[in-house]
């Protein structure tokens, strides 16, 4: 067992087997299975980082604000590092999230349904580059958010990823925006030290 390559671990998204009511993201290669929150302030900082306590979180701002099966930018965001004295266990969700390479394949389970994604590309932006969200929206796509270099919240590392599976060709128009701007991207909370003296 020790000798599999997680990358390769393929669950045909046409399978019977029952799709937990939960929505959650599962990235086998850097074992990850965590539930999705909706419903952050995309704006407030601290609504974000009361989502990622319990999970990864949509990060929904104008024109990226897609859900899986919806044409355009479904973006999440999840903890890459925090205080240890933090709530939450999934404050270090995507700490590996650095090893994900393109080909890589992860799911979305949604409203009881396997959405399929297969890595495209990778990037590191500033924190404030939110326009970097904004992508192609003829198609469904999903990008991943983590603070980068690991144990900091210098720069985001975004993991984008196209649907394969439901045939992409079916998504639908994404929901009408009704959501405020972020002028930043996530970040994890200041840690002791930041909280103590000041500074990030």
């Amino acid at each position: 067992p020790g000798n599999v390559e997680q990358a390769n671990i393929i669950v045909d998204p046409n399978d019977t087997t029952t799709i937990t009511k939960d929505d959650r993201l599962i990235i086998p290669k850097i074992s990850v299975d965590v539930p999705i929150i909706w419903g952050a302030n995309a704006a407030d900082q601290n609504s974000l980082n009361a989502a990622m306590d319990k999970g990864v979180v949509w990060f929904n701002v104008q024109q990226a604000h897609s859900r899986p099966g919806e044409n355009g930018n479904f973006v999440v965001s999840g903890h890459s590092s925090n205080d240890w004295l933090d709530q939450g266990e999934y404050k270090f969700v995507f700490a590996p999230l650095e090893q994900m390479k393109e080909g890589d394949t992860f799911y979305v389970n949604y409203q009881e349904q396997r959405y399929v994604y297969r890595v495209t590309h990778m990037k590191v932006v500033a924190p404030t580059d939110v326009d970097s969200l904004i992508t192609d929206n003829s198609k469904p796509i999903i990008t991943l958010i983590t603070c980068t270099p690991l144990g900091t919240a210098l720069n985001r590392l975004l993991v984008f990823a196209e649907q394969i599976s439901p045939d992409p060709a079916l998504a639908s128009a994404p929901a009408v925006d009704t959501n405020s701007s972020a002028s930043q991207m996530p970040e994890n909370s200041p840690t002791f030290w930041e909280r103590v003296f000041g500074g990030n």
